[in-house]
């Protein structure tokens, strides 16, 4: 999804999540969070490996819209509702207008409704193992720390699109901050994200070992 080599650095993340899974596994909240995190990045890669097509934007956008309109009640899936419907309108004004620079955005379209997702599954998560796994847990920091990171992702791509929206349809040429600074902000989070589970494991792992 991101650098010069989007499709290397997705893989990479995947079989770093991957390996994480297999170094946690005793650790079942861990894990838990890893496997939704791992869902996440791997329908992202099947996002982003999509010819770029129509019929594909279209099946993009209707799942999208579908999913948004299941769970409206989410403060962040109303915002992901309104950018969606924006990105569907700057798409019909580009082809009425047949413009020639139209950007790839049901793309982040996509990603948006997965991290809306994510952020959902991991404050659930809990409910969910305990629903359909009967693990009991109380453990929830790892999962708020999670979201947080995955948030300010969203956040990130909320702003990129808002920016493609100002150069594409403002005709603002020069307004690529979010643009530039992408990649290096995306894989701070990658970055951060990968530390935060370790830390959380390392911490649980060394109560065990902890005089009563």
């Amino acid at each position: 999804m991101y650098g010069d080599n989007p499709e290397y650095f997705n893989l990479i993340y995947i079989a770093a999540l991957l390996l994480s899974c297999i170094f946690c596994w005793s650790d079942k909240d861990t894990l838990g969070a890893l496997l939704i995190l791992l869902g996440l990045w791997f329908v992202t890669l099947l996002l982003y490996e999509l010819p770029e097509s129509t019929t594909f934007m279209v099946l993009v956008y209707a799942f999208c819209i579908a999913i948004s309109i299941y769970r409206f009640e989410q403060v962040s899936t109303k915002i992901t509702l309104a950018i969606i419907l924006c990105s569907i309108g700057a798409e019909i004004f580009w082809w009425q207008i047949s413009y020639v620079n139209k950007p790839h955005i049901y793309y982040f379209i996509g990603l948006l409704t997965l991290m809306d997702i994510a952020m959902e599954l991991l404050f659930k998560r809990v409910l969910l193992m305990s629903q359909y796994f009967g693990h009991q847990s109380g453990k929830i920091a790892l999962d708020w720390q999670l979201k947080g990171v995955i948030l300010a992702g969203y956040v990130m791509i909320v702003l990129m699109l808002l920016e493609y929206f100002i150069r594409h349809l403002a005709g603002l040429k020069d307004i690529t901050f979010i643009y530039y600074n992408y990649t290096l902000v995306a894989n701070l989070l990658s970055g951060i994200t990968l530390t935060t589970i370790y830390m959380h494991y390392f911490y649980n792992q060394s109560k065990k070992h902890l005089p009563a």
